[in-house]
């Protein structure tokens, strides 16, 4: 076959969303003998067909992008957002490539169509790849042509921005506006994907959020699990609490009760508990789909389930059993050896002999489920130990403000563990003068809890300083004695 029949053939199974993987296979074994020939229009069918119909195929796509690399003048403006798009979608991340499409890009932006800038933002999103210049340049012709941008067009490019964590103020007060003017266009996944980037980014846009919390109540019917769970994150970040638009949500929820998956009622929980509106049916039985799929919930999501529990003081007994059970069989903190076995692992030439490691739960999610256990005054030992030690662990991602939620946790529970208590006792001797007068209370009431701390808090403070001072006095005058 010649390299136009293939990317006719590959496209036309693309547009029917017929994967057949065995004969892509075969096509792409016989790509490298003929690679020379591909010029730009089948190089962009070629690979977008791959992409559409989720087949991977990495020797390939890095021999392509030798070749876009050498005959890059050839690709339009259309086809250069398809084929970052391509790539993204498999989570392929060519940086020499990137680097060089971004260069083309650039020269052609003006050329380009509202939906290929939304592709092409969106593809260096999905692959967390930020160049500041490169995305102000973006912006720039964004806003040029944000008039022509349809409502799902508009949502992509938000949603990008704030992956990306890129603070363009002007950018997102358009879309915003843009938005706001088409809203009666615009679909639930668009509405949620805006709202989500607006919070993401902590960029208040009072009517927008004001706005669809009377509107999405009235089309709820239209939303789905996921778009839900994306406007109820929204507005638990934006810290916006509206009564009718949770209570509906929660309604929802609950009446879609066997869709649901766990990181969508891990979020809902914990949404539902950052506004503080407990919605009773949906809190009354989640733990029976917790327990049930507890094998499926990772750690972040286990402990936000935990948190949420905490927030609202809802002892439930088989719940936190169950997370008991479930968190020893989770890794919470690097060890010697893993971090050696990773090492070797990225030395590895065979790509198909390493599987990827689990991502470590965020140390404020530990923390808050360790916070609920002692908020709810449930004592389970081993737990406890186990989360003491993956913080004490992960010593290098605490600042103050975590080390004192620890230390009062342990305290509330009267659970001595030694790794907290020497962070603590660390956190007072080093960051003591710089605490908030409020830190420093709550940090020196639970050293004393623990059986550490003295009486008077700042006396001890006062003598650490002064042995400190003292010891360098002593290792001056030796000095100079010397």
């Amino acid at each position: 076959m010649q390299p136009a029949d293939m990317s006719m053939v590959l496209a036309a199974f693309a547009r029917m969303r017929y994967r057949d993987r065995d004969m892509m296979l075969r096509i792409a074994e016989c790509t490298p003998a003929i690679l020379g020939q591909f010029g730009a229009n089948e190089i962009t069918h070629y690979l977008a067909a791959f992409a559409r119909l989720d087949v991977e195929h990495r020797l390939v796509f890095n021999l392509m992008a030798r070749e876009i690399a050498r005959k890059l003048h050839d690709f339009n403006a259309a086809q250069l957002g398809e084929l970052v798009y391509a790539y993204a979608r498999l989570k392929l991340r060519h940086q020499l490539l990137l680097d060089v499409l971004k260069k083309r890009m650039i020269e052609v932006i003006r050329a380009m169509r509202p939906w290929h800038l939304a592709l092409i933002a969106n593809g260096f999103a999905r692959l967390n790849t930020s160049d500041e210049r490169f995305f102000a340049i973006l912006a720039s012709e964004i806003c040029r042509k944000i008039g022509e941008f349809e409502g799902k067009s508009l949502a992509l490019v938000a949603n990008a921005y704030a992956r990306l964590g890129v603070r363009n103020r002007f950018l997102l007060e358009l879309l915003g506006d843009e938005a706001f003017r088409r809203r009666g266009e615009l679909e639930p996944q668009a509405i949620a994907l805006l709202l989500n980037a607006h919070a993401r980014l902590q960029m208040s846009n009072p009517l927008l959020f004001d706005y669809f919390a009377q509107d999405i109540p009235r089309r709820i019917r239209g939303h789905n699990l996921h778009s839900l769970c994306l406007i109820s994150s929204a507005f638990a970040k934006a810290r916006k609490s509206d009564e009718a638009l949770f209570a509906k949500i929660g309604d929802y929820v609950c009446s879609h009760a066997s869709e649901l998956y766990p990181r969508a009622l891990a979020s809902f929980l914990f949404s539902f508990s950052e506004v503080d509106i407990r919605h009773g049916v949906l809190f009354y039985n989640a733990p029976d789909h917790v327990t049930e799929n507890i094998k499926a919930y990772t750690t972040d999501e286990l402990c936000m389930v935990g948190r949420a529990y905490g927030h609202f003081q809802m002892v439930h007994t088989l719940l936190f059993d169950s997370i008991s059970t479930a968190l020893p069989s989770h890794v919470l903190a690097e060890v010697e050896e893993r971090q050696a076995l990773l090492a070797d692992a990225e030395e590895e030439l065979d790509d198909e002999d390493t599987t990827p490691s689990s991502p470590l739960p965020k140390i404020s999610s530990l923390i808050g489920l360790l916070e609920a256990y002692a908020r709810l005054l449930i004592y389970h030992p081993g737990t406890l130990e186990l989360l003491c030690d993956a913080i004490a662990a992960r010593e290098p991602e605490l600042v103050p403000a975590l080390v004192v939620k620890v230390a009062r946790a342990c305290a509330a529970l009267s659970f001595a563990h030694s790794g907290v208590l020497r962070l603590a006792t660390q956190c007072m001797a080093d960051q003591g003068q710089h605490l908030l007068e409020e830190d420093f209370d709550l940090l020196s009431a639970a050293l004393e809890d623990l059986g550490v701390l003295s009486q008077d808090s700042r006396l001890m403070l006062a003598t650490w300083q002064t042995c400190v001072e003292s010891s360098c006095d002593v290792t001056k005058t030796n000095g100079q004695s010397a």
